[in-house]
């Protein structure tokens, strides 16, 4: 032990006189400078204090495990490369005391760029009033990442060091990294045919999260125990890694007792590892099973046999006015307790009072709700049988059900509510202790109607085999909603669509539905619309609602439509790219990451978007140039703009097909902006008008414009 101690402290003196291992340490604290620096001085934030350090962590992380790696390598065959170690071994020293010193002083290098990032760290999230069990548990977070990965990088570079007696002792280091962290890096939440996500768990640091591990409303709750096991298998793996290069270094040298030690210790290390390896991937593999297991239930697949059709189905899945349908039956009133349990149970009744806008009597209601939740109640004052199939229930009537006539059925149901997107990395609904997250789209509550909760075809070129999207729930009526939630988990804050009357209980009408959200959410009124989100965005959220008012209102002033919404949730990216197919008037859903983001373009481009509810991939025809003449119409309120052709072609280049009709709206500014403004307003009503929403022909509405306007 005493040599161990000697060679740890001389080691020690000759890192402190080598200056330039300063330099990775003077990075590290100038990038967290700068990052921290740049975030406070903003007089209003649109992201979070721990989003903006995650978001540098995990660039950070990547740089020091490239020269932590680096660094271990050079420590390990600095010696030898010197022909100092052939004098040191002729010494009384053992394999043990020479390997393990060294290694003890490169871990302490490692722990001491680990330190800087805890230090900014825990300053950073204490002086933003985090409470003092997030930041902890955010620290904890942090430290383990880091050090579990320096851990098993350094055992791997002395491993490299003690092999090999050349540079590719070097290059071993980044072509780990790039192996290990190059798919799962560039993860999007779509592994390709050829890229097993399972495989991204043979990762340094826990890295089975989509962009950050941070998820605003919900910390970093999601991943905490998950990477608690990773990084604790990481940390083992790294201590059977430095046996191994025990085992290798010098074996003539090795004294009786390490020939004993090392293959028993690493035996002993070797079980665990394994064991909790194995947990961590049945952990995964479970959510990727369901979300398969799920996802198979919806696909279809293509069923004719021409290229162009095949090519139109291709594009179709974009298409989110395919799955609106409408429907004879409007569920007038629904009044729903609801119990929150944990591990994501949730137990419901209900009473739902639904109405026959139809012309003709109907035996069968049908009623959409998650497959995952089983009923146990189904009745009503008329003689009913109820069936299910998949997300739907079949209400069969002894009696016709007259046009007009007003009917209540009672449901009342219970199961598991946790379901998976992006191959199993996001969990898309889910009742947790700090957490909940129930979407309309979950199918949480009954929906009227036959209902695609989610849309999925085949795709070879995916892993599943297949790729899928949320269903587009868009109501043809509104429901007045009485609510009582019964959170059994925690005495998280929750918000719904609906406002609160009193504690515990929501009511309201909404024609969007509900989505319930509990986290570290705070609720505040900004003009008459009710926005929710992390305490850190709020005020941003304010300047970003003002930018985006004055477009609502010329919207609504030009194209006579509601625009104002009644409530916005600030979500992470994720669950914002999830939900953004059911458009609603008074519900929005905005991402935390573009909360930022005001310039005229982007508020313009969200805005029609939403508006026309498009979110196909087609640049090139009627129904974009309609957009398109729609977004210059809001920019040209908004400022000057130079004219629209100009406009048009600078950005968005020429396009053969629409240049004739580039040119006739072009004409129409001519005559000034009022005019063109009338011209597309009339525009946008013919194409509001149609049910089939891509067979708008603009040269046709052009012509019936200027049939009318010449009478």
């Amino acid at each position: 032990m005493s040599m161990l101690k000697m060679i740890f402290r001389t080691e020690c003196l000759l890192l402190l006189r080598n200056q330039f291992l300063a330099v990775p340490l003077i990075i590290n604290a100038l990038c967290w400078g700068y990052i921290v620096i740049s975030y406070e001085i903003q007089t209003i934030h649109f992201q979070e204090r721990a989003g903006a350090f995650y978001s540098g962590f995990i660039w950070m992380l990547l740089l020091n495990l490239l020269i932590v790696g680096l660094f271990s390598v050079y420590m390990a065959g600095k010696d030898r490369e010197s022909e100092f170690e052939y004098l040191v071994v002729t010494y009384q020293v053992k394999n043990v005391e020479w390997i393990a010193g060294k290694w003890l002083v490169t871990q302490l290098y490692g722990l001491c760029i680990t330190l800087i990032t805890l230090l900014v760290q825990a300053v950073w999230f204490v002086s933003g009033k985090m409470a003092f069990g997030d930041v902890a548990k955010n620290v904890f977070y942090a430290f383990i990442q880091m050090e579990g990965a320096f851990f098993l990088l350094i055992s791997l570079g002395f491993l490299f060091g003690v092999l090999m007696k050349n540079i590719f002792a070097y290059v071993l280091i980044p072509a780990i990294l790039v192996l290990t962290l190059g798919l799962p890096f560039d993860y999007t939440g779509v592994a390709l045919s050829f890229d097993n996500p399972r495989l991204h768990l043979l990762t340094p640091f826990d890295y089975m999260f989509i962009e950050s591990p941070y998820e605003g409303l919900w910390g970093i709750d999601r991943v905490f125990w998950g990477t608690v096991l990773h990084q604790t298998a990481v940390l083992l793996l790294g201590i059977v890694v430095i046996l191994v290069a025990l085992l290798v270094f010098r074996s003539n040298r090795r004294i009786q007792r390490e020939k004993k030690m090392v293959p028993i210790l690493l035996v002993i290390l070797i079980i665990p590892t394994i064991l909790l390896s194995g947990i961590r991937y049945v952990q995964y593999n479970q959510a990727l099973e369901q979300f398969v297991t799920t996802g198979q239930q919806y696909v279809k697949g293509f069923e004719g046999d021409n290229q162009d059709d095949y090519y139109k189905w291709m594009n179709s899945y974009y298409d989110s006015y395919l799955d609106h349908t409408k429907y004879d039956f409007a569920m007038e009133r629904t009044d729903l307790t609801v119990q929150l349990q944990s591990d994501n149970q949730i137990n419901v009744t209900s009473s739902l009072t639904i109405k026959h806008n139809g012309n003709e009597p109907a035996k069968e209601v049908y009623l959409t709700l998650f497959h995952g939740l089983q009923v146990t109640e189904c009745a009503s004052e008329s003689e009913i049988t109820c069936t299910y199939d998949k997300d739907v229930v079949t209400v069969h009537f002894e009696d016709m059900i007259e046009p007009k006539e007003e009917f209540t059925i009672n449901l009342s149901y219970h199961g598991s509510i946790l379901q998976y997107r992006d191959d199993g990395y996001v969990e898309h609904s889910f009742i947790g202790k700090n957490r909940v997250y129930l979407p309309k789209e979950a199918g949480w509550y009954p929906l009227i109607g036959d209902r695609q909760l989610v849309i999925a075809r085949e795709h070879n070129q995916n892993y599943v085999q297949f790729e899928q999207r949320n269903g587009r729930l868009v109501e043809d009526f509104p429901t007045e909603f009485t609510v009582e939630v019964l959170n059994e988990n925690s005495g998280i804050p929750l918000a719904l669509t609906i406002p609160e009357v009193k504690t515990g209980v929501y009511q309201g009408t909404s024609q969007y539905g509900l989505s319930l959200v509990g986290g570290n959410i705070k609720e505040l009124m900004v003009d008459g619309i009710r926005v929710v989100g992390h305490p850190d965005v709020l005020n941003g959220t304010k300047e970003t609602i003002k930018e985006y008012q004055k477009t609502w209102n010329f919207i609504e002033n030009w194209l006579e439509v509601p625009m104002t919404p009644e409530v916005i949730y600030i979500l992470n990216d994720d669950h914002y790219y999830l939900a953004k197919n059911t458009p609603s008037q008074e519900f929005l859903i905005w991402g935390a990451d573009n909360l930022g983001d005001t310039r005229d373009s982007v508020i313009s481009y969200e805005v029609v978007e939403y508006l026309t509810a498009d979110y196909s991939t087609s640049d090139y025809d009627d129904f974009s140039l309609l957009e398109k003449s729609m977004e210059w119409a809001i920019l040209s309120d908004l400022h000057d703009e130079i004219g629209f052709k100009d406009w048009y072609l600078s950005t968005w280049g020429s396009a053969v097909e629409e240049t004739g009709l580039v040119d006739l709206l072009n004409e129409y500014e001519g005559e000034g902006t009022v005019k063109f403004n009338e011209v597309v307003k009339f525009l946008y009503k013919q194409y509001e008008q149609l049910e089939e929403k891509q067979e708008f022909d603009m040269e046709a509405a052009l012509q019936l414009y200027e049939g009318e306007t010449s009478n």
